[in-house]
């Protein structure tokens, strides 16, 4: 993917999980995708990368990372583990106990709805 259409991707993403965030809902990947208009092949696949880079960007400034808002309709409304291991490597995430780290971050950027810019 070319650095511009990379770019435009990455702020509709984030727009799209500023909104869920605003709403106080999740979104799947295949909803991320399709609002993203992510083409075959490998949707999910390019989805989840632009997951982990706005993970880490929101990593770098400090904030509630809006990729938690990402889960997987398959993992009982949890991130897939692509997410976790992003996230342990950010040092945003001690790897033992994924369900607990998730809720805490739904809790803060719910916490924080309207207030994350």
């Amino acid at each position: 993917m070319q650095d511009a259409a990379r770019d435009a991707r990455l702020r509709r993403l984030r727009a799209v999980l500023e909104q869920a965030r605003r709403e106080r809902r999740t979104i799947t990947y295949l909803q991320a995708a399709d609002a993203l208009s992510i083409e075959p092949p490998q949707r999910i696949h390019k989805l989840a990368r632009l997951v982990e880079i706005l993970l880490k960007e929101d990593a770098d400034a400090c904030r509630p990372p809006l990729a938690g808002l990402v889960v997987s309709r398959v993992r009982a409304g949890l991130p897939a583990p692509g997410f976790f291991d992003r996230a342990a490597r950010l040092g945003l995430f001690d790897g033992s106990d994924p369900v607990r780290f998730h809720s805490d971050l739904l809790a803060e950027l719910f916490d924080s709805a309207g207030s994350i810019e």
